[in-house]
């Protein structure tokens, strides 16, 4: 299950983000997006093109094509 799967306001765990590259998982991690941090799927913006995320009470919006290579798993 990636991000793109959730629905507006589920929660999930992150699992990998293997498929990304390490420079992008980097800024991830900056934001506090890593591996078994929980996310949730706030909006879906700019007619499915962005994803609005939730993780640590910071929102950051990401590209689909990037929550699409986010694994993730539902509590």
């Amino acid at each position: 299950m990636n991000i793109i799967d959730l629905k507006r306001g589920e929660k999930a765990r992150v699992l990998t983000m293997q498929q990304l590259s390490k420079k992008y998982v980097e800024r991830l991690m900056d934001v506090g997006i890593y591996e078994s941090a929980e996310v949730t799927l706030l909006n879906i913006l700019a007619m499915g093109r962005l994803y609005l995320l939730e993780v640590d009470d910071i929102e950051i919006c990401i590209r689909r094509e990037d929550a699409a290579r986010i694994e993730v798993q539902k509590p």
